[in-house]
């Protein structure tokens, strides 16, 4: 969006992740998100999207962020698993691996995010609208490959958790199985661009860049591809059923 409101050429031609992918881990005495009235949450830094996470998480409950709750820039996730762990803070949005680290160390997930609609495109697939006009064919093939790759990780459980080991390095059994079902969480199976995940992402770009007031978010994406392949029922045929 940022590189489009520039004049730049890119758009999202799919999603990978449609909402903030994140859980959001708390110590055990912190039974509900309104228990986190006074005490202090933890993001990696203001303007991430941990910080976009916990903040509408927040407001969704009723709590206004920083009044309510005050809101602390940690760095980075393994920091963030440190402060919980010591109740520097209360609760903040992690993703796996580390969320693993996070509960081993005796916290819990207090929110998955995946199951509280708070639209967010956390993840794209991006091209150029050039790219997809004159290279059309190879763009759908690539979409197509990518939509063959997900079902593979649902019907290949094993399989997919050998080769996050072979790219990752990851052999402990708890954070695998755990990482497997944070992608089952969060990952789209049927790759559209949801229009109100980029709305949210230019209404947070307003305070930086005034004419993103203006800009429509039909301007960043174009789902014609995705649609194409459900139109030919390529989805379908993957799963035999509709996803």
């Amino acid at each position: 969006m940022d590189a489009g409101l520039q004049g730049g050429d890119l758009v999202a031609m799919g999603a990978v992740i449609n909402e903030v992918a994140f859980y959001v881990m708390a110590p055990p005495e912190i039974k509900s998100v309104r228990d986190l009235k006074g005490k202090p949450v933890g993001v990696t830094r203001f303007g991430a999207s941990t910080d976009f996470a916990i903040r509408n998480l927040l407001e969704k409950y009723g709590l206004q962020p920083t009044r309510d709750v005050p809101i602390i820039q940690i760095g980075g996730l393994p920091e963030i698993a440190a402060a919980l762990s010591k109740r520097s803070i209360y609760a903040a949005p992690m993703s796996y691996p580390l969320a693993y680290v996070a509960e081993q160390s005796g916290m819990k997930i207090l929110a998955n995010l995946a199951k509280e609609d708070i639209p967010f495109m956390h993840v794209g697939i991006t091209t150029s609208r050039r790219f997809m006009k004159e290279r059309r064919a190879q763009a759908k093939a690539f979409l197509r490959a990518y939509g063959r790759a997900v079902h593979f990780m649902h019907t290949n459980k094993e399989d997919f958790k050998r080769i996050i080991t072979h790219y990752s390095g990851i052999k402990n059994p708890g954070m695998l199985d755990g990482s497997v079902q944070y992608a089952y969480d969060f990952v789209e199976k049927v790759p559209l661009v949801k229009r109100e995940a980029l709305q949210v992402t230019l209404d947070e770009s307003v305070n930086k860049r005034p004419e993103a007031k203006q800009a429509k978010p039909d301007r960043f994406y174009d789902n014609s591809l995705v649609q194409e392949l459900i139109d030919e029922g390529f989805f379908v045929s993957l799963w035999g059923k509709n996803p």
